[in-house]
């Protein structure tokens, strides 16, 4: 299974929520490993929530931070799933339009609308066991933008979280304006169905052009690099067993080899430069952090013979591999 990630714009909201509480966020980030000032671009592990998370809660001294920081939270963050709901015609329009661009916040997010009856259920993901705070801040931080996106038409009937323990009863009514179901199937929203036809007053038909047509872009960009990553942990399993092709990595990921080469090239990388790039990154790592013998090295990094791996190793950094780690050893 992939590894689930989240975009780091998911978080900023968060950093923003922590300074209006009055915690110092540079504290919460320095817990992290993460320098002050922000946090950097792209996406991480979405098992970091963990660790954040828990450095959250320690430094707000509050036992449901999620809850906490969504009462902290502003409704609009200038995140390009905002835009598209406001330049949609309906509140019905933008969520269906914004849905289909939600991996760009976070690959958790097995979201999908549903109409039952009189109501409407927005599903945010099925993932058992991931941290409680994540989505009850989440739950929140939707809230307050439908709130504010139908100008106070949007009232949830009920938020559904999937952990079986969590905050008091009275906590989850303060803060969203509805109870709060624990031990749910499903991560969802429960809110009437009326309000998906809630005209939007900054609906613009060539704006919402401009708005997909960049979410299309920036999805494209986190299917190319999911793929790439894809194909480096797989490379770095088959390499264990003495080899990583093309044909290996294509028939793990359930694709003709000819297909994954036209894939990695329109990724602008090249296959045999993904195996160049992991064996270098591992015989590095291997030989400066490990006292593994230079035969165990070779092998692990998939070359037949020890004569062939040496001479890679001086190309790759102008030096043997003992002169590489007795130099990167004296220096520690």
């Amino acid at each position: 299974m992939r590894d689930l990630t989240d975009d780091v714009t998911l978080m900023r909201p968060v950093i923003d929520a922590l300074r209006a509480s009055g915690t110092d966020p540079d504290k919460v980030l320095g817990r992290v490993g993460l320098p002050p000032g922000g946090l950097p671009a792209g996406r991480f592990p979405h098992a970091a929530q963990t660790q954040f998370w828990k450095a959250a809660a320690d430094e707000c001294g509050e036992e449901h931070v999620g809850l906490y920081l969504a009462g902290h939270l502003s409704a609009f963050h200038g995140l390009l799933l905002e835009y598209l709901f406001l330049s949609s015609s309906t509140f019905g329009e933008g969520l269906r339009h914004a849905l289909r661009y939600v991996r760009l916040l976070s690959d958790t997010l097995d979201a999908g609308l549903e109409i039952e009856g009189g109501r409407a259920v927005l599903a945010l993901g099925q993932h058992p066991g991931s941290n409680r705070h994540f989505p009850e801040m989440l739950a929140g931080a939707a809230i307050r933008l439908f709130h504010a996106l139908t100008e106070g038409a949007f009232k949830p009937q009920e938020v559904q979280l999937m952990h079986a323990e969590g905050a008091p009863a009275e906590r989850y009514q303060a803060v969203y304006g509805c109870p709060a179901r624990l031990g749910a199937e499903r991560f969802a929203l429960i809110f009437d169905a009326a309000v998906l036809d809630e005209p939007s007053r900054h609906a613009a038909s060539d704006l919402l052009r401009m708005h997909e047509s960049q979410a299309r872009r920036q999805l494209a960009e986190v299917e190319r690099l999911d793929l790439v990553r894809q194909v480096r942990e797989l490379i770095g399993e088959l390499l264990v067993d003495g080899g990583a092709t093309l044909e290996q990595v294509a028939t793990r990921l359930n694709m003709p080899a000819r297909r994954l080469r036209e894939r990695l090239t329109v990724a602008g990388v090249r296959f045999n430069d993904l195996v160049t790039d992991y064996r270098c990154r591992l015989a590095k790592e291997l030989l400066l952090k490990t006292d593994e013998r230079i035969e165990v090295i070779v092998e692990r990094t998939g070359f037949s013979e020890p004569s062939t791996f040496y001479r890679a190793f001086k190309r790759w950094m102008g030096e043997t591999p003992v002169e590489f780690r007795r130099r990167g050893k004296a220096a520690i």
